[in-house]
């Protein structure tokens, strides 16, 4: 539900690849006898025909991305990916045993799910017959008074209506639970493809209207074209009253804690104590009405439009919901228009990849406990720490000194860096499914199942103490996060692997690929976003007036930095857009390289494969940002993703960096370098 992501606020790394490195002019070429493999690095990746100060994206994973086109069944392909598809044959292994011998009631929950959903003749026999009631209680709508229990019904079930309700901490005090409500319900990414212009999205508005189509009439609706222009008409209508990309990354816009009665008064046609109800919530409860121009916008669309447009709009957000879990027709059909046409995929994964992805949407932390019974150990846990500790240590030195923090913000952000948290590998405590029917009937009836269990257990925290040892993603997910109401970071077992980090690897590339994510990690509750917060989580500004200003002053350099970079077609990556994201990448290496010299210092560390700790630092970073992209999946990335492209996530922190122009003695000039004066420098 697009809502509940967007409202969390938790800053994560996505499925976008890249990295890699070179010796400098005169660098020593002696090499330890370490076999390369075991090294960490694969020399065929790199292009070392390329100067690393012309391009040193090239010159490290020149060897890979010619030798690693994006898989028909892919719509990007890098590290992260390469990575999910070693964990995606664990989980395998796992659900197919879980399905024939599972050692415990869990396992065999685990085991039910993914053999529904592998059950095609079943489906195929099923037809639409497990949105049956769903589809009957639409058909049965006859005016505004039965919209709060139809959405609530709806919403229950895992079908997106307008907007989503979801518990959250209440930014003013996170120690508290808080019932929120934001806006949902669009078929397309993003608000703006409902209203640019140019060729190409007037195309993929017509392309969508006629997927909609296709699907109605997939469901026997006489007049799935007609009924396809009223999709898109109320779309478009929702869209223009809605929040953008760049709205979601500011707190202040999302905050709006009012009394149900106040939000009554702003939707006087909807009943919120009706709708509040069949959720099994409090009806005189604090909600948080995230967009109130929104809903107030909504109310009169409700009225507005004939009850006959809005069982239109619901009908097809119910098929487009459950399309996965429906007949090979509408799985087929959502395929070719949100897999092909949106993201370039030339052809559907395998069925099995996806009965994961949906087992993991269901079951996730049950699926993460099993996969790091067999994946992941204490040692590996223990080391990890202790670059955690290390990352923690080079941003605290460095918060100590930096030149232009007065002493007064300096004190508090070094008390906000004290109460990091940190959880790595997998929960403590992990949660209990007990009360989640699975069975072998249906694979739509597991997944409405599994989605009305999910929601009652988010909505039942409202009003409750937060538990801030809970995780926000499965422990077998290639992910990292920052949760800047819990002033926590979070590393899934998923992630802590090769070449991310390794055992087997040395601390230059570990900490140039794992480090740097770790620090990129930690540097998020300093960036535009994550800087709002204080030490206890709560939206609360710390800086003096001149602190702040000087700090938005350096962010804006590097905003600036990568809304120069050109993707394709003249497209430009969103500096405002992916700032977050580029500060926090920026600062992670810095501490990363910090980290490295801190705890190889008075160490005569000879060069492995001709390289020195310093340049495989910086090789390990852009080895992990290798990624080769469809055209229409970095369209897509770049008009609605907070993260830039894997390339210039790649070289655009390095350029600024001195210790990258020393590591391989690079003249100021270098193409990789950017100009002395226009260097973005924060921490």
């Amino acid at each position: 539900m697009i809502t509940l992501q967007r409202i969390a606020f938790a800053s994560f790394l996505l499925l976008f690849a890249g990295c890699g490195s070179s010796p400098s002019k005169d660098a020593a070429v002696e090499s330890t006898a370490i076999d390369p493999s075991a090294a960490g690095l694969v020399l065929t990746d790199m292009d070392r025909s390329v100067d690393p100060g012309q391009d040193f994206y090239r010159f490290v994973n020149g060897g890979w991305l010619d030798a690693n086109p994006v898989p028909s069944d892919e719509a990007s392909w890098g590290v992260f990916q390469e990575v999910n598809r070693r964990n995606e044959r664990v989980l395998r292994a796992i659900l197919e045993e879980s399905g024939t011998q599972p050692k415990d009631d869990l396992h065999r929950k685990l085991g039910d799910f993914y053999a529904t959903g592998m059950d095609e003749a079943a489906i195929e026999k099923l037809g639409t017959q497990p949105l049956a009631d769903e589809l009957a209680a639409i058909d049965a709508l006859e005016g505004l008074e039965g919209m709060p229990a139809l959405f609530a019904r709806l919403t229950l079930a895992g079908c997106t209506v307008p907007f989503g309700p979801a518990v959250f901490a209440d930014l003013a005090d996170t120690t508290k639970n808080l019932l929120y409500v934001g806006q949902d319900g669009m078929g397309l990414p993003e608000k703006d493809y409902y209203t640019r212009e140019d060729a190409d999205s007037v195309a993929l508005r017509k392309a969508y209207q006629k997927h909609v189509a296709r699907m109605l009439e997939l469901a026997g609706d006489a007049d799935a074209e007609g009924h396809a222009a009223v999709v898109l008409t109320i779309e478009t209508e929702l869209a223009k009253n809605s929040f953008g990309a760049l709205d979601f990354r500011d707190p202040h816009k999302l905050v709006n804690k009012i009394t149900v009665a106040e939000l009554q008064a702003l939707t006087p046609r909807f009943d919120w104590t009706e709708y509040l109800t069949a959720l099994g919530l409090d009806p005189n409860q604090p909600i948080n009405a995230t967009g109130p121009e929104y809903f107030k916008a909504l109310d009169e669309m409700l009225a507005g439009r004939t009850v006959g447009a809005w069982k239109t709009y619901l009908r097809w957000h119910a098929l487009r919901s459950y399309a996965d879990y429906l007949p090979r027709a509408f799985d087929d059909e959502s395929f070719a228009f949100y897999g092909r046409t949106l993201g370039g995929a030339q052809e559907q994964k395998p069925r099995w990849k996806r009965v994961i992805d949906a087992t993991g949407g269901a079951l996730g932390e049950a699926l993460g406990r099993a996969f790091v019974e067999r994946t992941f150990s204490e040692h590996a846990k223990e080391r990890c720490l202790a670059m955690v500790d290390d990352l923690l240590a080079a941003f605290r030195a460095r918060l100590e000194k930096v030149d232009w923090m007065s002493e007064e913000t300096r004190a508090k952000a070094l008390t906000k860096l004290g109460t990091f948290k940190t959880k790595i590998g997998f929960p403590d405590t992990w949660r209990d499914f007990s009360g989640l029917r699975v069975a072998r009937d249906s694979y739509a009836a597991n997944r409405k199942r599994a989605s009305e269990f999910e929601l009652r257990f988010n909505l039942a925290k409202a009003g409750k103490p937060v538990d801030k040892s809970e995780w926000g993603m499965p422990a077998y997910l290639v992910n990292a996060g920052y949760n800047p109401t819990n002033n926590d970071i979070t590393f899934p077992a998923g992630i802590l692997q090769p070449p991310f980090f390794s055992d087997q690897y040395d601390d230059a590339l570990n900490y140039g690929a794992m480090g740097a994510v770790i620090g990129h990690e930690i540097t998020h509750g300093f960036d535009d976003q994550g800087s709002q917060f204080d030490a206890q989580g709560n939206l609360a500004n710390w800086w003096t007036e001149v602190d702040r200003a000087e700090f938005e002053r350096r962010a804006k350099v590097v905003e600036e930095q990568f809304s120069t970079y050109t993707v394709l077609d003249g497209m430009k990556v969103n500096g405002k857009l992916t700032l977050g994201e580029n500060l926090a990448d920026l600062a992670g290496l810095t501490i990363a390289s910090d980290a490295l010299a801190m705890r190889q210092m008075n160490q005569r560390l000879r060069p492995i494969d001709g390289f020195t700790p310093q340049q495989r630092l910086y090789i390990a970073w852009a080895r992990a940002w290798r990624c080769n992209y469809t055209p229409e999946r970095l369209k897509l990335q770049v008009n609605t993703n907070p993260h830039s492209p894997a390339m210039f996530r790649a070289i655009g922190p390095v350029s600024n960096l001195q210790g990258f122009q020393d590591a391989f003695a690079l003249d100021d000039d270098a193409p990789a370098m950017r100009p002395r004066e226009k260097r973005a420098i924060v921490w």
